[in-house]
């Protein structure tokens, strides 16, 4: 990882009980050999919430992340891990901040 590249802190609340499906979907999605997905990644269950998962995607450049996000091949796959997201009145199911490393270990 190096300073300036680019990545994505992302929160999903599962619907109760899906939180499996969706560390299982979103894992899946991480294999699909695209040239242009990040090049580290991390999926962590959240210790109060076993239906919350916090992931972060790091990305080769910004070409690379822009290339990615805007790729409409990943938008079916995309829709199938909002449709597994809570959707209870006042929850914000999901959170998403584009992000750029300042220093790694």
């Amino acid at each position: 990882m190096q300073k300036n590249q680019p990545g994505v802190v992302l929160r999903f609340q599962a619907k109760p009980g899906k939180g499996e499906e969706l560390f299982h979907l979103c894992t899946e999605l991480h294999f699909t050999g695209d040239p242009d997905g990040p090049v580290d990644w991390v999926l962590s269950r959240d210790d109060g919430n076993a239906d919350v998962m916090w992931a972060f995607e790091f990305y080769r450049d910004q070409a690379s992340f822009d290339r990615h996000y805007s790729n409409p091949v990943h938008d079916e796959p995309h829709q199938r891990i909002l449709d597994l997201l809570a959707n209870d009145d006042g929850l914000d199911a999901s959170m998403r901040v584009d992000v750029h490393i300042v220093s790694s270990s």
